[in-house]
């Protein structure tokens, strides 16, 4: 189980209210908080690390950040 970094809870209720979705419950449950994807495979380690904070997955890291050719 992939457990979420810790937020002051004025932040975590503020993302929650922006995505619908707990960060928290989202990520120990594997899930994007973002499209609710199930696929959490990430290229590299500091990908994986991002979803702790963000509970995004790969694809929409990519989607937010962008992602350089060398990495695809």
């Amino acid at each position: 189980m992939v457990e979420a970094t810790a937020k002051h809870p004025q932040v975590d209720a503020l993302l929650t209210g922006l995505t619908g979705k707990s960060r928290v419950e989202t990520v120990a449950g594997n899930r994007c908080t973002t499209c609710d994807d199930p696929d959490m495979d990430f290229r590299t380690e500091l990908d994986r690390r991002e979803y702790r904070i963000s509970g995004m997955c790969q694809r929409c890291q990519d989607s937010v950040f962008g992602s350089s050719e060398e990495e695809e």
